[in-house]
């Protein structure tokens, strides 16, 4: 019955983890008009890249609101930030179909990339921060809840446990730990990044990422050490 339960233990976190990778890819797109466009070419797409971006936000706040990862915390950030931007692509999308000449209309328009950089900053770090909730709070518990049944299990049967099987343990356990190192805290440090930031350094977001893929890594083969265990136990 306790390998049962270990068994459980680790496929759900297998599962959890599993939604940890899901993350979206955002393309930020770059300015389609420039200083030789003609008023109403910098208005036209103005209006296409705002509407895109509105629908792209709204559609992010229902994924948010229904997100059961996020911490009550970041939740209420991310959803400050997207409706931010919300309201802020609005005002632009008036402002550039109102505005009377090309040198007006030109800077407002670059101002919904570098103002905002909703797909380069905003999207990417609300969802960053949800898997990184995910993996601190469901994923990486859940593989240390199924690495100490193991443990347990070993110091219960030792005569069972081969030499292979106790360095799979020792392996598993440094792998958590790792993931543990990569995730803590990396939603506060996605949240954290502004738009200002990132036009000065474009791989603030990136390295997030990367981080939190090593992270995923690390839980990945945590839970194969775990599955693997718990196969030669049965």
């Amino acid at each position: 019955m306790k390998r049962i339960a270990t068994m459980a233990a680790v496929g759900t976190a297998v599962c959890a983890l599993s939604l940890a990778t899901s993350l979206p890819a955002f393309a930020a797109g770059t300015p389609a008009v420039d200083g030789h466009s003609t008023l109403a070419q910098i208005q036209a797409a103005a209006s296409t890249a705002t509407s895109d971006r509105i629908a792209s936000l709204k559609t992010a706040i229902g994924k948010v609101d229904a997100n059961t990862s996020l911490t009550s915390a970041d939740r209420a950030t991310v959803l400050a930030t997207f409706n931010a931007d919300l309201t802020a692509m609005g005002s632009l999308e008036s402002k550039i179909a109102a505005d009377t000449t090309v040198a007006t209309a030109l800077s407002d328009y670059h101002d919904i990339f570098t103002g905002y950089r909703v797909y380069a900053v905003a999207l990417p770090q609300g969802f960053e921060a949800a898997a990184g909730d995910r993996l601190t709070a469901t994923a990486i518990p859940k593989l240390q809840s199924a690495h100490d049944k193991l443990a347990a299990d070993l110091a219960a049967h030792p005569t069972k446990w081969t030499d292979a099987m106790k360095a799979q343990l020792n392996d598993m356990q440094s792998k958590i730990s790792d993931a543990s190192s990569h995730a803590n805290g990396l939603a506060g440090r996605a949240l954290a990044v502004t738009p200002a930031q990132y036009n000065a350094n474009k791989t603030v977001i990136t390295s997030i990422r990367s981080e939190l893929k090593t992270a995923v890594g690390d839980t990945k083969a945590a839970a194969a050490d775990g599955h693997a265990l718990v196969t030669a136990l049965k």
